[in-house]
């Protein structure tokens, strides 16, 4: 009886991880769809801009911003491996950091989802997320809202990990770096970090 009762759980499990793997698959051809198809809008200029200075101007200009500048020097280190231009792809490649962190969200809400209910409701969550409009726009968009979100659920996931297993200083530590990027890189961060903390 224990041998077959195993035997299922183990075939559920099973299904569940190639589930979650076709979730996966479908968000990020999903969030490839299209993308860099349209011109870029003012706002991801200002992003194309800012990472094509050099750094110290990119810093002088971010001191009197509303973002800080951790966004636009991640942008401006991928421009220096893939030296996007209008004739080689522009639009795909500076969005493309964007399309990355929307897959660590959605490999984050799997794991967060597993330690804080059950795989089914992991999968559930991924699934949802991967077809979600919200998460599809902003994964396309040369902003840095999803590289935010990603941060913003890395420190989740440290925090629960933190509270729940050994070593936990590594796990702090975690969470003090991955806070302390988020707030470099957006400083409405600081609203997710308030939460957390409460």
């Amino acid at each position: 009886m224990d041998d077959a009762v195993s035997g299922v759980r183990a075939r559920a499990g099973a299904g569940e991880r190639v589930a979650v793997l076709l979730a996966l698959l479908t968000g990020f051809a999903l969030r490839l769809y299209h993308l860099g198809a349209e011109s870029l809008w003012y706002d991801e200029t200002v992003s194309v801009h800012l990472a094509r200075q050099p750094i110290p101007a990119m810093i002088e200009h971010t001191a009197g911003d509303i973002h800080p500048p951790g966004y636009y020097f991640l942008l401006h280190l991928w421009q220096q491996v893939t030296a996007p231009t209008l004739r080689h792809g522009l639009e795909f490649l500076y969005a493309l950091p964007s399309v990355m962190a929307a897959m660590l969200v959605l490999a984050l809400l799997y794991a967060i989802g597993r330690r804080l209910f059950n795989q089914p409701v992991a999968a559930i969550a991924v699934g949802l997320a991967a077809l979600n409009p919200f998460q599809l726009w902003y994964s396309q968009e040369v902003r840095m809202y999803t590289v935010g979100a990603a941060l913003g659920l890395f420190c989740l996931w440290a925090l629960l990990a933190f509270a729940g297993e050994s070593h936990r200083l590594r796990w702090l530590a975690l969470y003090a770096l991955a806070a302390a990027a988020g707030l470099y890189t957006l400083y409405y961060f600081a609203f997710w970090l308030i939460a957390l903390n409460v």
